[in-house]
């Protein structure tokens, strides 16, 4: 006989691990005998910086709720070092009106909160061609089943932002939630993105910061971003790049790799070529000529934005073996997909103006016009969030 759920958590919780949630609870409880305060808690997986996401959230939240403090929490992976900040977020959680947060949060998932507490997930990527969460569960880069069982990984949203019809479903499986829980409401980035004042400021700041750029832009030069996915213990060939760069590109054209703040792969770097760490991946949005990737969600920032996509997944068969694609790779990507370094570059210096309607009529639907265009009025995302806080209520 199959074990019931009710069954499986009384087990878990006997283990040392099931023990520690159990205690977290027990204090919770506790907590939560404290006065509610206008207080919106968000909490980010983001280490460095506060992210563009949270940064336009802290500013709805000001326009519709002046009064209400803002509580921002950087979380850290489950250690010894991470009891005490607990216990911090424990705390604000108990006491809070509203919670966003753009990732797994270990206390959002793992406690009991009081019925009336919306918990908003709005996650930190606009889509998702990588699975990842439930969906990735057991496989070689995946979460533990047995873990996420005892850390009950993404329960206890309220409701969950998505951008399109695609993302939600995605969502729906990874997140392990009601698809009811799936809201059309985008993420804040897009009202960044899809900002030309915005963007264009940006692009100023960073063609300040590094001169070459603005100097290669008046030569008729193109700016491609290399941004690929991170691949746990596994160098990205940033180099082999770099190389087909130098080899295939005119001198006013410049490179920018983009590495994941965890990826410890060789970067180089020539008179050609920039380590774009500076600026965030959005920021460099307002520069890029052209973006080479493989399976990151930078796919769907960049379709906003109408810069042409190269695809060169050159590890496939392994990734989807190690992790796994949520979506029909050939399918769904929008753009030629290419075998190595020196086709990627010679794509991202010769493509032309791609019409991305399709594919955001499917993935970005809820932020786009019913045929893919681009919204004729701005979605004002983020005070759509705060919205569905119902922090007036």
């Amino acid at each position: 006989m199959a074990e019931g759920s009710g069954d499986l958590e009384k087990r878990i919780l006997t283990t040392p691990l099931g023990v520690m949630v159990a205690g977290a609870r027990g204090i919770y409880a506790l907590l939560k005998l404290l006065p509610v305060q206008r207080k919106v808690v968000l909490i980010t997986r983001e280490p460095k910086q506060i992210t563009v996401d949270f940064t336009l959230l802290k500013q709805a939240i000001r326009r519709s709720y002046p009064e209400h403090e803002i509580v921002v929490i950087k979380h850290k992976k489950l250690s010894a070092t991470y009891i005490p900040r607990a216990f911090r977020e424990m705390y604000h959680l108990a006491t809070c009106a509203g919670c966003l947060v753009d990732g797994y949060i270990i206390p959002v998932s793992i406690l009991n909160h009081r019925k009336n507490l919306k918990i908003g997930q709005i996650w930190h990527a606009l889509g998702a061609i990588k699975k990842f969460g439930h969906l990735a569960s057991g496989t070689r880069e995946g979460p533990n089943p047995r873990v996420a069982a005892t850390m009950r990984m993404h329960q206890n949203y309220s409701f969950v932002c998505a951008s399109g019809e695609v993302p939600a479903s995605i969502y729906t499986a990874a997140f392990g939630i009601p698809a009811e829980k799936i809201q059309p409401l985008g993420m804040p980035r897009i009202d960044y993105l899809l900002d030309e004042q915005t963007m264009a400021e940006r692009r100023e700041q960073i063609m300040d910061h590094y001169p070459r750029l603005r100097r290669a832009a008046e030569q008729g030069g193109h700016s491609v971003l290399y941004i690929p996915t991170f691949r746990r213990g596994k160098h990205i060939p940033y180099t082999q790049v770099a190389a087909a760069f130098q080899d295939h590109a005119e001198a006013a054209n410049t490179l920018v790799l983009l590495p994941h703040p965890m990826d410890k792969s060789p970067v180089p770097e020539s008179g050609s070529t920039i380590i774009g760490t500076d600026f965030g991946v959005l920021d460099w949005l307002a520069v890029a000529d052209a973006v080479i990737t493989d399976y990151s969600a930078v796919t769907y920032e960049a379709a906003l934005r109408d810069i042409p996509l190269v695809f060169w997944p050159y590890d496939l068969a392994d990734y989807t073996e190690a992790r796994g694609l949520a979506v029909d790779y050939h399918a769904e990507v929008p753009g030629p997909i290419v075998t190595t370094a020196t086709e990627a570059v010679k794509a991202a210096l010769s493509i032309g103006t791609p019409d991305y309607r399709k594919f955001r009529a499917k993935h970005l639907s809820y932020v786009t016009e019913q045929d893919g265009s681009l919204p004729r009025q701005p979605p004002a995302c983020a005070d759509r969030i705060v919205d569905a806080l119902d922090l007036g209520s």
